[in-house]
């Protein structure tokens, strides 16, 4: 059933949190801490690096100096996604997870089951220490409804790390071949083929791409309502619409009108050296874009298929709190993740990085303002689209190993566009296959 974020104005970027402790909440028996007697050092585990890193680091910092309660906080970064994945199950099963885990629904899931996550319902309600009506009033619903999955009435995370995917354009490039951004309004696939097909010819450039080539199957599928993987582990892959949005995408990247991003692994790069005239990818990836003032970047919707739904991934990683810290070390991350992200800390993030603010007051915050009212800003840019594409916008279930599953996704989808593979339903069943095996893992 597709889910759409009800969210009002662009909302975004995400850095998730879930975090608990010990002593008496207002709706549950279960004893949390909500005060310290001492100092507590905690550690948080993510995977950001570069300006995203930075960033987190001047908040981490923020807060190690301001609180009032000995609390110190050291952020780890753990290498890519895939490298903190492995860690956090390694350190699970040796029950060395540290106080916050900075990961992704599907990674939680397993993580969850084991009874390795804090609900941080007990401290949301606690009359202290609470947040109840920040988290009900403030923060954007399909955030907090992506983190609600695992059970009514529990809230295992907080969101902090959140995207969406957004349509970048050389804008320059765009005018010489005759077309305009008002082209670009309301924007399909066949018109999008029309002006990547021109821009091969007239250009020798593709004049499209995915810059995840999973999430341009997993979209493609969702505009027909259809999710990947549900969350009872049904796969929807093998299907006519699969085949039909396949060869289309097949037929453009043989001429050369699209491509995928192949060895440069994304297309930011190609971007901005001006190999390809646009392409989607996430609102987190503009700060792999350098112009170095070569060129004017428009930022538009994603393209859709007429006739289907429009459908824009929202995802991203969100703050979870462990069981294997104490109860002291559970409220301290607890705190941290309420310092991480109120308005003025998710305003930050997000405009430094390309994440979403999680919170509607971030719209309304100085640094917010400011960005809108530069007209060169491309967070700017991007704010204003991803704010009218979240209304189309759906999470993905989040389902134990799904990670693995959208790799499989991101390899068959290459592979058959490229002409690896020939046979589509071929391709599909086996794509199915080794998404069965993906899931099915634990």
């Amino acid at each position: 059933m597709k889910r759409r974020l009800l969210a009002s104005l662009m909302t975004a970027i995400v850095a998730a949190t879930a975090l608990t402790g010990c002593s008496k909440s207002d709706s549950s028996s279960e004893k949390i801490v909500t005060e310290l007697q001492e100092p507590v050092t905690i550690e948080m585990w993510h995977y950001m690096t570069g300006k995203q890193a930075e960033v987190l680091q001047t908040i981490v910092d923020d807060f190690n100096s301001s609180n009032t309660q000995g609390i110190t906080v050291k952020a780890s970064g753990q290498g890519s996604i895939a490298d903190l994945n492995k860690k956090v199950i390694a350190a699970s099963q040796s029950n060395t997870l540290p106080a916050i885990v900075n990961v992704y629904p599907d990674a939680a899931t397993g993580l969850i089951n084991d009874n390795k996550v804090v609900d941080l319902t007990p401290y949301v309600e606690n009359e202290t220490v609470g947040m109840a009506e920040d988290l009900k009033n403030d923060f954007i619903p399909d955030f907090i409804n992506e983190l609600s999955q695992w059970g009514e009435n529990k809230i295992y995370g907080l969101p902090m790390t959140k995207s969406t995917e957004v349509l970048y354009v050389n804008k320059t490039l765009l005018e010489q071949l005759g077309y305009t951004v008002d082209d670009l309004k309301d924007l399909t696939f066949a018109k999008l083929a029309e002006i990547s097909e021109k821009c091969q010819t007239e250009l020798g450039i593709a004049g499209f791409g995915f810059d995840s080539s999973s999430n341009a199957f997993i979209s493609s599928l969702k505009a027909d309502g259809k999710d990947f993987v549900q969350l009872d582990g049904k796969i929807n892959v093998v299907n006519d619409w699969s085949k039909e949005f396949m060869q289309f995408f097949r037929e453009n990247t043989q001429s050369g009108a699209f491509r995928v991003a192949g060895e440069d692994k994304f297309l930011s790069g190609p971007f901005s050296n001006q190999k390809v005239l646009a392409y989607q990818g996430s609102s987190a990836g503009f700060a792999h874009i350098n112009t170095n003032g070569a060129f004017e970047i428009a930022v538009v919707e994603v393209p859709h298929f007429e006739g289907k739904d429009k459908a824009v991934i929202q995802q991203g990683a969100s703050l979870f709190v462990t069981n294997d810290v104490s109860s002291e070390a559970q409220y301290a991350a607890y705190e941290f993740i309420k310092f991480a992200t109120n308005t003025e800390n998710t305003a930050k993030f997000a405009t430094a990085t390309g994440y979403l603010p999680v919170r509607k007051s971030a719209q309304d915050s100085t640094i917010v303002q400011e960005v809108l009212a530069d007209s060169n800003s491309l967070y700017g840019k991007i704010y204003e689209v991803a704010k009218e594409s979240l209304n189309y916008a759906y999470f993905t279930p989040a389902v134990n190993n799904a990670q693995s599953a959208r790799t499989v996704a991101e390899e068959k989808y290459a592979s058959y566009v490229t002409g690896t593979s020939d046979d589509v339903d071929a391709m599909l069943e086996e794509m199915n296959s080794q998404v069965e095996t993906s899931i099915s893992r634990q």
